[in-house]
């Protein structure tokens, strides 16, 4: 008889349509061993044997006698939805189902008509990164096929894809707590507004990266919602104050890359909990908001890079103590940077990027009192003076990014104290004298760019000893005297400019033997800009590589070269891991 029902199921799988009969497997591994004979590559789960114990089986994983667990990460087992609603939701015992990127295909409507009920254990789904497609309505539905469901993730698959509102979403008012619909093609701004209005229990919602269009709508019931994420869609306008008056709890805000406009929703003044915020990429304006953030007492990370902010920086950023990481790159803020802003002893900030933006008069060397700062990044502006020598005290900094300034004067040589630093660039400013002999302390460093100053002496032969060095400009500079050999010893050199010096003799066999000699992954993921020389006669050398991490590609417009050379070709991307035999980068 268990053949006769295997043989009617194996026949209705390979018709398109899998349904449960009458006398369908119920045991576990009846169930387990009915999903391998439904998928399209039953080989991925090889030891699953009717011999054997299904709590050996690969991904399986039990709790007493019972399964607990099934979990596929990146394995193409090759099956239809309605195989996993058939007979993996039904394990009694279940609390936990994976099918990450495991082509899992057909349409979450499936769950609509199943015949066995979900299992009552069952806490945790996560399907992402597969072809499922359906409706907003379809995805919603599923917190009450498996009311004990608490965690839900559809991201990277295709719903809303064609779907028409034939239902309107549910509200999750069971116990679901984490929703992720994260890049789907979900557009349908009507299910949104429903779907809003009574969040319930949720703590987490993720719907970044689908297709809504237009103003944000009303968000209520949300009394325990901890992370909302609407980043990467079409939103647009000004956030009316009382949008997200009800989600006191939330610690977790990202509006980045949509279109928003207008000041900042004063409403976030009252949000205490609040940690994250992002909202680059948008289109807000005003000054500052510090009348809004400064009650925002656990704000760790605040991104506002690519808006239309103006005016001057408030030195009252200070007291937001727990500030760790502040993007106000590429806006329009102006006036100095103030001297107040590392002040407390208090303040924990360990990133800061004002890049691409219009800063004037000099760096303050307060800065110096932000002991925990990683990045520092003031490129793009218009600092004058010289750079101060108490950032030879930043003993944690990574990064050092000043280029495209007015600064003037030598290198400090107190910056040999930072050994952890890593990326020193400073191009086209007005730099002095040489060299520091001290950078050879600095054995971390894999970008060091100082090209377009006015440095002068020899090429230091230490840089050789320098085994991360991937990227070393120094074009455009009074550098006399000989290429050191040493250069050779550079395993990891990926990009070298020296053009437009006083340099003579011979090139060094030895740079071009250590070509292909990568030591991947040190520069992987920085952003960079490449402007390709077309042969301008006013023009020397390839082109130019440029550090461009939080800088608009219309504001190149302001880099002499730029001007001069005209560019016609602008390559910009991130570093990747992958390097052709004879050591240039794959753009």
């Amino acid at each position: 008889m268990e053949f006769l029902h295997f043989a009617a199921f194996f026949l209705l799988v390979h018709l398109g349509s899998v349904h449960l009969v009458r006398g369908s497997p119920t045991s576990d591994a009846q169930l387990l061993l009915s999903f391998k004979s439904s998928l399209s590559n039953p080989q991925a789960l090889a030891n699953w044997k009717a011999d054997a114990d299904p709590c050996s089986f690969t991904g399986v994983s039990c709790r007493g006698s019972g399964v607990s667990a099934v979990s596929f990460q990146e394995v193409a087992v090759g099956a239809h939805f309605i195989a996993v609603v058939s007979y993996l939701l039904p394990l009694r015992s279940l609390e936990r189902l994976c099918l990450r990127a495991a082509e899992v295909n057909g349409s979450l409507s499936a769950v609509r008509s199943a015949g066995l009920p979900c299992g009552a254990q069952l806490v945790e789904l996560d399907f992402s990164g597969n072809g499922l497609a359906g409706s907003f309505a379809d995805a919603t539905f599923l917190s009450v096929f498996c009311p004990s469901l608490k965690s839900l993730n559809l991201s990277g698959n295709y719903i809303g894809l064609g779907a028409s509102g034939v239902a309107n979403p549910v509200n999750t008012g069971f116990l679901l707590e984490s929703l992720d619909l994260s890049f789907n093609r979900i557009s349908d701004m009507e299910d949104l507004r429903w779907f809003l209005s009574n969040l319930g229990s949720l703590k987490r919602l993720d719907l970044s990266g689908n297709n809504f269009s237009g103003e944000i709508p009303a968000i209520s019931n949300c009394s325990l919602l901890q992370q909302l994420d609407l980043s990467a869609n079409g939103f647009y306008g000004n956030i009316a104050d009382g949008v997200l008056g009800g989600c006191r709890s939330l610690r977790f805000l990202n509006l980045s890359n949509n279109h928003f406009s207008g000041a900042l929703a004063a409403e976030l003044s009252s949000f205490p909990s609040l940690a994250i915020l992002s909202v680059s990429n948008n289109n807000f304006s005003g000054s500052f908001p510090i009348d809004i953030l400064s009650s925002l007492g656990e704000l760790k990370i605040l991104e506002f890079f690519n808006n239309n902010l103006s005016g001057f920086l408030p030195g009252a950023v200070s007291k937001l103590t727990a500030l760790e990481l502040l993007d106000l790159s590429s806006n329009s803020i102006s006036g100095l940077i103030p001297a107040e802003l590392c002040q407390s002893p208090a303040f924990g900030l360990k990133e800061l990027y004002l890049q691409n933006n219009v800063f004037t008069g000099h760096i303050p060397p307060s800065l110096s009192n932000c002991s925990k700062l990683i990045s520092l990044d003031l490129s793009f502006n218009f600092l004058t003076g010289r750079i101060p020598s108490s950032l030879g005290s930043l003993s944690q900094l990574r990064d050092l990014i000043m280029w495209q300034n007015l600064l003037e004067g030598e290198i400090p040589m107190e910056i040999q104290h930072i050994q952890t630093l890593e990326n020193l660039i400073m191009d086209n400013n007005g730099l002095t004298g040489s060299i520091p002999d001290g950078l050879r302390n600095c054995t971390n460093l894999n970008w060091i760019s100082l090209s377009s100053n006015f440095l002068s002496g020899s090429i230091p032969s230490w840089i050789g000893n320098l085994s991360n060095l991937a990227i070393l400009k120094l074009g455009n500079n009074s550098f006399s005297g000989s290429i050191p050999p040493e250069l050779g010893e550079c395993r990891s050199l990926i990009w070298l400019d020296l053009n437009s010096n006083r340099l003579n003799g011979n090139i060094p066999p030895t740079i071009s033997k250590q070509s292909g000699n990568i030591a991947v992954g040190l520069v992987t993921g920085k952003r960079y800009v490449y402007l390709k020389n077309d042969g301008s006669s006013q023009c020397r050398g390839s082109g130019n590589l440029l550090e461009f991490a939080g800088i608009r590609q219309e504001d190149l417009n302001r880099l002499p070269s730029h001007r001069t050379c005209n560019f016609k070709r602008v390559y910009m991307g991130s570093t990747q891991y992958t390097f052709n035999n004879n050591g240039s980068m794959i753009f």
